[in-house]
């Protein structure tokens, strides 16, 4: 990919190329070619207000040298100076990436300071060709992180929970790492969510510890038989789960987190569930720690009056 921004460049000299995803409202950049903005890998610019948006949406070209006489661009441009960003844009280049299944990734674009003598008639078609480029390995990248997920299933198949089927702490801090990993390097989301059951210490001094065994295999296998494939579902001790959901954008982990409280309540099982997404330039294990203070925050409301 940083061959491919370093080309374009060469194509059209604007002072930075970048290759953004879309998150929500974030427009995160997960590679750069700077050379004046400052711009890097993990910055994050507003998707509501950019340029890119606008052109999405087909109000303004894919190849403008000069922003401001683009009514949309150039409104842009105003809100950016009213909220007190007075970085020079003048010539803008901006073209949807697609992922899997023709969806949205993000845009490839990019900005430069002054006028540029840039023309669709000239760059387009070598443009279009770096979108297609970009899109293939994209793929790829896809298809790699599939087969990596497969290598890595296999070596956590020895970290196992025999009571539950899912896998066991050490398992988890091995999951953990691999898709921090990938995030890092692919700038991808994920999401993970902590589950602690109520009430097995009732269950055991009332009923016996295999009542409590029972109520635990019950939960994992629920949690296992909800998720993707793709998920990891691991027993961390005791009467704690975690899931990691990766490439999980954040507005996906609410509707998840009930799909798994709902499959455990109908399953007979009650629990707490909290959960966080990694950020930007966060990390997942920090995600982690959020999680485990939501599900406490949870676990206190369902004790209230």
């Amino acid at each position: 990919m940083d061959n491919t921004l370093r080309l374009l460049r060469q194509i059209a000299p604007l002072d930075t190329w970048m290759l953004t995803r879309v998150e929500g409202n974030d427009q995160i950049v997960v590679r750069a070619d700077d050379h004046g903005y400052g711009i890097e890998a993990g910055t994050v610019f507003d998707w509501s207000g950019s340029f890119c948006i606008r052109m999405l949406e087909g109000r303004a070209p894919r190849i403008t040298p000069d922003a401001a006489s683009e009514p949309a661009y150039a409104e842009a441009l105003k809100a950016l100076a009213a909220a007190g960003d007075e970085t020079p844009i003048s010539s803008y280049i901006g073209y949807p990436v697609r992922d899997m299944d023709h969806q949205l990734y993000g845009v490839l674009c990019a900005i430069h300071p002054e006028k540029m003598d840039i023309s669709p008639a000239e760059q387009d078609e070598p443009i279009q060709a770096a979108v297609g480029a970009l899109e293939a390995l994209l793929l790829m990248r896809h298809q790699i992180d599939s087969l990596e997920r497969e290598r890595e299933a296999l070596v956590l198949e020895a970290h196992t929970d025999t009571l539950t089927g899912a896998y066991n702490r050490r398992g988890w801090t091995l999951a953990l790492a691999a898709e921090e990993d990938r995030c890092a390097r692919h700038g991808l989301p994920a999401g993970v969510v902590m589950i602690d059951l109520n009430g097995l210490k009732t269950l055991n001094d009332t009923e016996g510890h295999e009542a409590g065994d029972r109520l635990i295999a019950t939960a994992g296998r629920t949690l296992r038989e909800t998720v993707r494939e793709v998920d990891t579902v691991a027993r961390l001790g005791g009467d704690e789960f975690a899931v990691l959901f990766p490439e999980t954008p954040i507005d996906y982990l609410p509707d998840l987190t009930q799909r798994l409280r709902t499959a455990l309540e109908r399953a007979g099982v009650s629990a707490s569930l909290g959960a966080s997404a990694r950020e930007v330039q966060g990390d997942l294990p920090s995600a982690l720690t959020r999680a485990d203070q939501a599900m406490y925050a949870d676990k206190r409301g369902q004790r209230s009056p």
